[in-house]
């Protein structure tokens, strides 16, 4: 028997014992030996023209009964914007563990005469990853080829067993996005790249695996907005409200404020909290409206290492697919859309945005620090209504990735469509929000009435949390409180009502 007990009234007792990791064997997804294999790797999206053949002249191996998967995409980023890119998709026909395999392999090779990056000196940004079950995206890692490079590239991504999701897995996929017409990141041309020899390697290791640690807190109420998307270290995660709500026009002041009571620690500095304002005919789709968007109004919350904060406001006009102007400061350099900021004792607290009228703002400290700023007239009539309220948190480095803020209210007053939610419920208002985030798994509501979370480490298969009231003479039950993974850890909420005794009791992890 393996488990997990620990004791939610007294201190925490872990019993860890380990499980044996079977050999699983290589998974090829395929080698190119014939056309056939061909017809699974279609289009998943992107504007940019894209054509999937079997080329059996060119393979990997040089081998004569075999061939390659040769992709043409014709790039053109003046017709096709921040959609200049493409992404294809290929399905097992079942799913597959994906925590049993090491590896995602492949060798890929891209002709010479495709368009590169100027400062680059490459081909592009080429990403690679795996298709879980809910048709979201693993992606292992990202390949740059330079430019001159004809031969073939092996590419060995490993593949973590702690991701989430990662144990139900029906696919690959490979993608290119090439949209920036303001930066480095962008192609004009026809792409052509070949794909040979794609397979999951199997775990080989029958060294015990590790049984899942868990810990038991009390959990802050609120919106828990986690960086779970792995390896993204500038992925927005970001709710955006579901009506208009713009100060353009208002017959008195408007404000947006957030409240935060949660925050990472000094140790992991550059976190930020932000509110985008983004006007826009119909409601952004796009997880990163502070770059795709033309027009921005941009609050930016971050802690800095003596635990105190600092908020700073940007914003940008006519900048589609870019973020030049925003952090400009210097007329010499063009428009100037960093305005200056306020500061603040601590992160945690109410932070506020207050349109004044249309042009004059101010912000607001938790503390009471102010600082106030000014918008050009015609800059301001660019945000008139429809305009939607992102509220979230970005980690803007590696290390970042798995911390989390927790915002405990959102108010927009003044506007014909207030806002005031405190996030009471057990799930998002979907009358209020629509989530707008690189990994939605990662925005989490803390029930209200929620007495200790507990949280264990993945891969956890097979194990299910019991709770009993003694170690001695009662049974242990299976909970029954539901589950949240998030990143590499699952988390189960457990309310008063559940608790297993009034003043005391028990939780463990069991594998029989």
């Amino acid at each position: 028997m393996n488990k997990n007990t620990f004791r939610w009234a007294g201190a925490l007792a872990l019993a860890l014992t380990a499980a044996i990791q079977a050999q699983t064997p290589d998974f090829l997804v395929n080698a190119f030996d014939s056309g056939d294999e061909v017809t699974s790797w279609t289009k998943w999206w992107g504007a940019a023209p894209q054509s999937y053949d079997w080329d059996s002249s060119v393979d990997a191996n040089n081998s004569t009964s075999s061939g390659s998967l040769k992709v043409t995409v014709d790039f053109d980023v003046n017709a096709y914007g921040g959609d200049n890119q493409f992404s294809t998709s290929h399905y097992f026909g079942s799913s597959v563990d994906g925590t049993q395999y090491t590896n995602l392999v492949f060798d890929i090779r891209f002709d010479t005469n495709s368009p590169s990056r100027v400062q680059a000196q490459d081909y592009g940004y080429f990403e690679y990853g795996l298709i879980p079950s809910d048709y979201s995206q693993l992606y292992l890692g990202h390949l740059t080829v330079p430019v001159g490079s004809g031969g073939w590239t092996h590419v060995t991504a490993p593949i973590d067993p702690a991701i989430a999701k990662a144990t139900n897995i029906i696919g690959v996929t490979i993608k290119m996005w090439a949209g920036d017409a303001g930066g480095d990141s962008k192609l004009t041309g026809s792409t052509v790249l070949w794909l040979d020899n794609v397979k999951l390697q199997g775990n080989t290791n029958t060294t015990p695996a590790p049984a899942p640690t868990a810990a038991i807190k009390i959990p802050r109420p609120g919106l828990t907005i986690t960086a779970s998307n792995p390896g993204d270290q500038y992925q927005r995660q970001n709710i955006v409200t579901a009506n208009a709500s713009s100060w353009v026009g208002a017959t008195g002041p408007v404000t947006y404020s957030l409240t935060l009571t949660g925050f990472p620690d000094t140790n992991h500095t550059g976190f930020q909290a932000q509110i985008f304002l983004i006007p826009a005919a119909t409601l952004p789709g796009e997880t990163a409206p502070d770059y795709n968007e033309p027009n921005l109004i941009f609050l930016q919350i971050s802690g800095n290492a003596d635990g105190t904060a600092y908020a700073s406001l940007h914003y940008k006009t006519n900048q589609p697919n870019g973020n030049a102007m925003v952090y400009n400061n210097n007329p010499d350099n063009g428009p100037v859309g960093s305005l200056g900021g306020v500061g603040s004792a601590s992160p945690l607290g109410t932070w506020s945005l207050t349109f004044n009228n249309n042009t004059d703002i101010t912000l607001t400290a938790p503390g009471g620090n102010t600082a106030n700023f000014s918008l050009g007239a015609d800059a301001a009539a660019l945000f008139a209504d429809p305009l939607y309220a992102y509220f979230g948190g970005q980690p803007n480095s590696l290390a970042n990735i798995g911390q989390s803020i927790v915002i405990s209210r959102v108010q927009i007053t003044g506007t014909a469509n207030p806002v005031d939610d405190s996030f009471t419920a057990d799930t998002l208002d979907s009358n209020t929000w629509q989530l707008r985030a690189a990994d939605p798994s990662g925005l989490v509501v803390v029930p209200a009435n929620t007495a200790y979370q507990v949280t264990w480490t993945l891969p956890d298969y097979g194990y299910t949390l019991q709770s009993a009231s003694s170690l001695k003479g009662t049974p242990w039950v299976d909970s029954t409180n539901s589950t949240v993974v998030v990143g590499k850890t699952k988390s189960a909420f457990v309310p008063s009502s559940s608790l297993p005794a009034a003043r005391g009791g028990y939780f463990r992890l069991f594998k029989p």
